[in-house]
């Protein structure tokens, strides 16, 4: 890290400790805007990612798509343009506990900027057709995380300045070298955006049962090719994809919500719950019933 990347972190750091006393989620005055701090480190757990950006200002996270490994610390930020089922590990301690931010994005928002921006796609020839990648964190970007930060408390500051700092951060991600799978969804007959437009609607309709071949004949494509690309860009084959999808949900009903194991067993799709009982106890290594909330949620 160079030396005015470093100071910049320094200074994003000493406003996050101010702002964020307690490990937990901290929802801001910017709607898309969250931050959180974790004072221990974990084990690898399950978490759904949708469509957000992700930073870290101090630690770092180490997370598998299947068995695809990422990473993302303070010299790079990680893009979920899916709606992605990911395992994750946080390393972080009471003397250096992991900072992050998280910012969720309408991919409307992305449509607009391709659209409008002569922004042209990257020529990386690496680029992967993974629904997630990382990039590298541009003096330009810090600087935009930097103005964020400093208004997110702020209520007047952020309504009238926080959409607009978004949209620039979402400009800047987009000219980043690895953005590739975000140009492709601006053509509505890609692959990637067929199968971007599927996966929102199995995340919408999770307690539904869905045919593969309907979905398939949905985006006009053959049940080989929708299953072949679906997994490129998952890392999960649509059966196991939906599994996961709804064991997540319930999830987020039991510990978040107070839903009983029987009603969230039903509302995500499940005929009976000592089936969801033995595939949830699978998935994350505890039943149903002990599901709970692992941070506390605040408000600035």
């Amino acid at each position: 890290m160079n030396i005015v990347k470093y100071d910049m972190n320094k200074k994003i750091l000493q406003k996050l400790h101010k702002l964020i006393p307690d490990d937990g989620y901290y929802n801001t005055y910017i709607n898309e805007l969250k931050l959180y701090k974790m004072s221990e480190r974990t084990s690898m757990y399950n978490v759904m990612f949708e469509n957000w950006i992700l930073f870290t200002f101090q630690g770092k996270k180490e997370m598998k798509l299947n068995q695809v490994s990422l990473e993302y610390t303070n010299e790079n930020y990680l893009v979920a343009s899916s709606t992605l089922p990911i395992e994750c590990e946080t390393f972080a301690s009471k003397e250096k506990p992991f900072f992050g931010m998280v910012i969720s994005f309408d991919l409307n928002i992305i449509y607009q900027l391709l659209d409008e921006i002569s922004i042209e796609e990257p020529k990386n020839k690496k680029q992967s057709s993974i629904g997630t990648f990382s990039d590298d964190i541009t003096e330009e970007i810090e600087d935009i995380l930097y103005r964020i930060i400093k208004i997110a408390d702020k209520k007047e500051d952020s309504e009238i300045l926080g959409k607009s700092l978004i949209k620039e951060l979402l400009y800047r991600v987009l000219k980043g070298k690895n953005s590739h799978f975000l140009h492709k969804l601006l053509n509505k007959s890609s692959n990637e955006a067929k199968i971007s437009r599927s996966l929102k609607l199995i995340h919408n309709d999770f307690g539904k049962s869905f045919s593969i071949e309907d979905l398939a004949k949905k985006e006009e494509m053959s049940v080989a090719s929708f299953h072949n690309h679906f997994k490129k860009i998952t890392a999960y084959t649509p059966y196991q994809y939906i599994k996961k999808i709804r064991l997540n949900k319930a999830e987020n009903l039991i510990s978040q919500k107070n839903i009983s194991v029987n009603e969230a067993a039903v509302t995500v799709g499940y005929e009976t719950a000592s089936q969801f009982s033995k595939e949830f106890k699978k998935y994350f290594g505890y039943p149903p019933k002990e599901a709970k909330a692992s941070l506390k949620e605040y408000s600035l």
